[in-house]
């Protein structure tokens, strides 16, 4: 089970950091969560096969998590694609993908097959296959947004992995029985202690939230994201996470990472 981040920013890109998008490849199968703009291009920048994404996990559809969406779907057409590609998405994405297509003349020789979420309480399975599950949930931000939950399917004696995914979110413990153990917590970090009350204007973290959730939820490992451009220097959200969560890293943009068992 192995995490690939390409992009790891906030709403607004920087040398270093893209905006939101990773692959996690559970024993050979691929889902894409997030497609912020530009996510085409880090897939083939990190050598990745295009057409091996036939999963896609939108969390919500602000432009920093979405607005790449079309263009990989376009290109993937333009290069052969016949397979369906099933698109988990909050309501909506479908009629802003095929409003899109229609006003600009462009079309998919392959099924785009949507399960559109609309739910407010609980978590629902929202896809299976033969080498795990994924489950949704409700966070809290200013549209609708999810978490995403994935699991390994079971293999031989082996304990099954997991990986919990919460971006964009607002301070909320409503989250901590759909992520409570997982092996790997990725929850943003898009602000800094001293800006808590910016924070909950605007439904993100801080990084002492983001440990703190990780801490009550008993997860094995934290690892902050979604990270704002105004943070030169990152490891002040390193310090303040692990102030209440000692495991805990910080992504980067390309870094690759094996989600190992508890």
């Amino acid at each position: 089970m192995i995490l690939t981040i390409l992009g790891s920013g906030a709403a607004l890109p920087t040398g270093h950091r893209r905006c939101s998008a990773q692959v996690v490849n559970v024993n050979g199968f691929k889902l894409l969560i997030d497609c912020a703009e530009g996510t085409q291009d880090r897939i083939r920048y990190h050598r990745l096969k295009l057409q091996s994404f036939s999963t896609v996990l939108i969390s919500h559809l602000h432009g920093d998590h979405f607005f790449g969406l079309p263009g990989l779907l376009s290109t993937m057409h333009l290069c052969g694609r016949t397979e369906p590609v099933d698109i988990i998405a909050p309501r909506g994405a479908r009629q802003v993908i095929e409003t899109i297509f229609s006003l600009t003349g462009n079309h998919v020789g392959y099924e785009l097959r949507f399960n559109e979420m609309d739910f407010a309480e609980g978590e629902q399975r929202v896809f299976e296959c033969a080498c795990c599950t994924v489950d949704a949930f409700p966070l809290v931000h200013s549209v609708p947004t999810y978490g995403f939950r994935i699991t390994e399917v079971p293999r031989g004696n082996h304990a099954p992995r997991s990986y919990a995914y919460c971006c964009d979110t607002a301070y909320t413990e409503a989250i901590l029985p759909y992520v409570q153990g997982v092996d790997l917590l990725c929850v943003e970090s898009t602000f800094a202690n001293d800006l808590e009350v910016l924070a909950t204007q605007r439904q993100h973290l801080t990084a002492g939230q983001a440990g703190q959730l990780a801490r009550q939820a008993g997860v094995g490992e934290l690892m902050l994201t979604h990270i704002s451009a105004r943070y030169k220097e990152p490891e002040l959200l390193l310090d303040q996470a692990r102030a209440c969560f000692e495991n805990t890293i910080i992504a980067a943009d390309g870094l690759v990472k094996e989600i190992a068992r508890r």
